[in-house]
């Protein structure tokens, strides 16, 4: 990233590669929450539509403290898939989830600018996860996920009471151009292709690595054809007649006289 790059005025600390990075701009960050919090409801809601939650009804039927009632059962779902989203994609996919990555944010330790131990990732999670049980339902949520805002005007490094308890710091960090590590090059694929940093950040930690493989497996034999010959007879025979037809057998041949 260029200096120029930087917004006037930006904070400036230090990156996962050693170089300087802007601290994230605060709405970026609130969007991003909101994003992914609205994404996990989805998947929760999706879960249930297609009776992989086939129990959630039951549960919400039989048990219903108070003061939150039939929902119980329901918030503590989202509770827990919020949770296992926000671990696996801070952790294992660089320090961004899909709404940071969207909005070109990168989670990294305040001291190094390193990326995020399971610890930090849960400490992080937690101030701002667990709020969605607070009552009222949703409301308490949103109150006390804003509240964790009310220390970034007093820090230079913009930090939430998030970043605070985890050590963390959320910088502007556009993925498809910077490389974490400093030691990727520009790359050709198995096809000649060129290959983007995120690719090759992809290959290297993906958290879809595998899928991704699979992919390129299915693209490969597509372009080359279903009934392209593999060790048959045929595909034998055919590199047989390439090697005596090469100019290495025809300068053999010539001296048998042939």
């Amino acid at each position: 990233m260029d200096d120029e790059e930087f917004p006037e005025g930006a904070t400036i600390v230090d990156g996962p590669d050693g170089k300087p990075y802007p601290v994230a701009a605060v709405w970026r960050r609130a969007l991003a929450r909101i994003i992914d919090a609205v994404t996990v409801f989805f998947i929760q809601w999706m879960l249930t539509v297609i009776q992989l939650l086939w129990f959630m009804d039951d549960v919400s039927t039989r048990w219903q403290p108070e003061p939150w009632g039939r929902a119980t059962a329901a918030i503590l779902g989202y509770i827990f898939f919020h949770f296992v989203y926000t671990m696996v994609f801070l952790r294992w996919n660089e320090g961004q989830t899909p709404a940071m990555d969207l909005m070109k944010l990168r989670a990294v330790r305040t001291k190094d600018g390193g990326r995020l131990g399971l610890g930090r990732c849960g400490a992080r999670w937690l101030v701002g996860g667990v709020s969605w049980i607070a009552p009222p339902v949703v409301l308490g949520g949103i109150i006390v996920n804003a509240a964790t805002y009310l220390t970034v005007p007093f820090d230079r490094r913009r930090r939430t009471v998030s970043d605070w308890v985890a050590g963390t710091t959320v910088i502007a960090y556009n993925r498809d151009k910077e490389d974490p590590d400093g030691v990727l090059e520009e790359v050709l694929d198995e096809f000649g292709q060129p290959m983007t940093v995120r690719e090759q950040i992809r290959r290297k930690y993906g958290l879809f690595g595998g899928l991704t493989g699979i992919g390129r497996q299915v693209e490969g034999r597509r372009r080359n054809g279903p009934d392209a010959p593999r060790d048959s007879q045929s595909g034998r025979d055919s590199l047989n007649m390439s090697a005596t037809s090469g100019p290495a057998h025809r300068k053999q041949g010539e001296r048998r006289g042939i």
